[in-house]
């Protein structure tokens, strides 16, 4: 929807002024979050190294050693009501939470940002709904609930890509540090008035997206969604790569103003707004959350743990090149008398083992002062060398030798209580960035909440586990389900396991589970059931009845009166 008009509604910002504003908060990041080393981190982490350089890629094998101990495998909320009578619907928002994350893909997305921060320092994301590019309720549609159909245009075709992004759902996507902007001199997240983040749209798109205007006279240029402005130069370094030709990039700036409660879409070289809307995302703050361990006092961009290893990997790097250096030095040298016939010599060369070389011993007096052989050795320095900076680095970083996969120095001992104490005190570190993870996925869990309690406006269904533990399904509204709760993760480090060791798991468990009264028995047994891939539990112990099958969902209200103990308005007895 292409409007001419550039009539900004009464309070907003000038143009001129965010323009301002983002350059400076670009600076900021420059000069004290030193983002132009970041390119150099990433480079060292993806093994760009010099022609002559024989490299020990610590900086990778620290961050693969660091992610899959931060990050959770399967992470689970669990939802507990804040008032009295909202049990039932903290069930409902457990199970809608978990189906969240598993659906939008939310542990790549944590898993990309500890990636973020150990590499950049800091690992923001941002929060929507329904659109990648901006919600906007006047576009929803008619036919489809809760779902506005701005990711497509006229012609049916797709004008929106990611695939973490679906009509009528909240979502959360990790945002490049190099396209993160906060105001100069915001010490935390908690006090940024507002935020922006770049994003690269192709111009057909923007065009045909009915949330933007003033789009008549927008201009494309960049050939390459890579390009964009740069820290050094804001605003130029237009049509620098090779694209697609067929392909016309804008660099878009997307506003989010706590002060105003607006939505704010520009670019640097145009003297409009794309877009100046209410900000539909605005939940309890900004629509979005940043991620980070190496806290600085200061400043709100943090310090990245490879910046605190750079020169230990150079070091090291060093130690090996010179190590190789000495080994091709090492290799044999021959000194022989240049009256030694050519021949001759070449058999002393050749591989052959039985080869008879033959001289004239009265030549020389003495048949070893014809050949003199060199030999030189690498220096043990270098050794010892390299082990020193390897402990440096796991001092800096807080991992052992078994953090890294490996066995501790030979010669000590082993014993299991030993190797738990040594565990338990190695782990704090990383059970403090777990922990710092657990509650920043509760933020995000918190904010979709709250998108969805405001914009699930038609009935759904879900299945959940009833108060007796049988499977129901049951409709439900945002609007229904709406209250205060409390959200929690466990982040206690956990052994990896395979489907064996679950199966075992769950066998012993049932096992003791049998001899307690009142376990519900069908409900391990249903759990039990999902470690088999052949197994459908479903069809293995089907319901009946109301509420059984997304046929018959139950209501929400006789749902909430199932826990409270009530007969059902269906007649049906409550079987609590």
């Amino acid at each position: 929807m292409a409007d001419d008009t550039n009539t900004l509604i009464k309070g907003s910002t000038k143009l001129e002024d965010w323009k301002t504003r983002i350059r400076a908060g670009i600076r900021y990041r420059t000069i004290y979050g030193k983002s132009k080393e970041w390119t150099e981190y990433k480079n060292m982490y993806r093994g760009f190294w010099g022609k002559d350089v024989v490299p020990v890629n610590i900086v990778y094998a620290i961050g693969r050693a660091m992610i899959p101990q931060v990050y959770f495998k399967n992470p689970r909320i669990s939802v507990y009501p804040m008032k009295p009578g909202y049990g039932m619907h903290a069930r409902i928002w457990e199970r809608i939470d978990n189906y969240l994350i598993k659906e939008l893909w939310l542990k790549g997305e944590l898993k990309t940002s500890i990636l973020d921060c150990y590499l950049c320092g800091r690992g923001p994301g941002v929060l929507g709904y329904d659109s990648e590019y901006g919600f906007n309720p006047s576009f929803m549609s008619d036919e489809f609930s809760d779902e506005s159909l701005t990711s497509f245009n006229r012609k049916g075709e797709k004008i929106e890509y990611q695939n973490n992004v679906k009509p009528g759902m909240p979502w959360f996507l990790r945002c490049n540090p190099t396209d993160f902007v906060v105001p100069w001199g915001t010490v935390r997240w908690e006090d940024a008035q507002w935020f922006a983040y770049r994003k690269m749209r192709q111009l057909k798109d923007i065009k045909e997206d009915p949330k933007y205007k003033n789009t008549s006279n927008l201009k494309a240029p960049y050939r390459d969604q890579m390009a964009g402005s740069s820290e050094q130069n804001t605003g130029q370094n237009k049509k620098m790569h090779e694209g697609d030709p067929d392909k016309d990039w804008v660099e878009l700036w997307n506003i989010h103003d706590l002060r105003s409660g607006r939505l704010f879409v520009i670019t640097l070289d145009h003297n409009k707004f794309l877009r100046d809307d209410v900000d539909y995302l605005q939940e309890e703050g900004l629509p979005s959350h940043v991620l980070g361990f190496n806290e600085d006092p200061d400043h709100f961009w943090w310090t990245p743990d490879v910046r605190l290893i750079r020169h230990q990997q150079q070091e090291l790097n060093d130690i090996r090149t010179m190590a190789k250096k000495h080994r091709r030095v090492a290799l044999l040298k021959v000194l022989a008398d240049k009256g030694l016939d050519k021949d001759e010599l070449a058999k002393l060369l050749d591989g052959d083992p039985k080869a008879v070389v033959r001289i004239d011993a009265s030549q020389y007096g003495d048949i070893r002062k014809a050949v003199a052989l060199f030999q030189s050795h690498v220096p043990p320095d270098l050794t010892r060398a390299a082990a020193e900076v390897r402990e440096d680095v796991r001092e800096i970083v807080g991992f052992s030798r078994n953090q890294m996969g490996a066995y501790e120095a030979p010669g000590g001992r082993r014993t299991a209580h030993e190797a738990a104490i040594v565990r338990a005190a190695s782990m704090i570190r990383v059970d403090e960035r777990r922990d710092i993870v657990a509650d920043h996925l509760e933020k995000i869990i918190r904010s979709m909440n709250q998108l969805v309690a405001r914009n699930w406006v038609t009935e759904r269904v879900i299945d959940i586990v009833g108060p007796d533990g049988a499977k129901y399904w049951v409709r439900f509204t945002g609007k229904e389900i709406k209250g205060e709760f409390a959200h929690r993760i466990n982040p206690e480090e956990q052994v990896p396991g395979d489907t064996n060791t679950r199966k075992q798991d769950a066998k012993e468990f049932m096992q003791i589970a049998a001899n307690v009264p009142g376990v519900n028995m069908k409900y391990l047994m249903e759990q039990y059931s999902r470690q088999f891939d052949w197994l459908d539990p479903q069809m293995l112990m089907p319901g009946e009845g109301y509420g059984r099958s997304p046929e018959k969902a139950m209501m929400f209200n006789d749902f909430r009166r199932m826990g409270q103990g009530q007969r059902l308005a269906s007649g049906n007895p409550a079987l609590l």
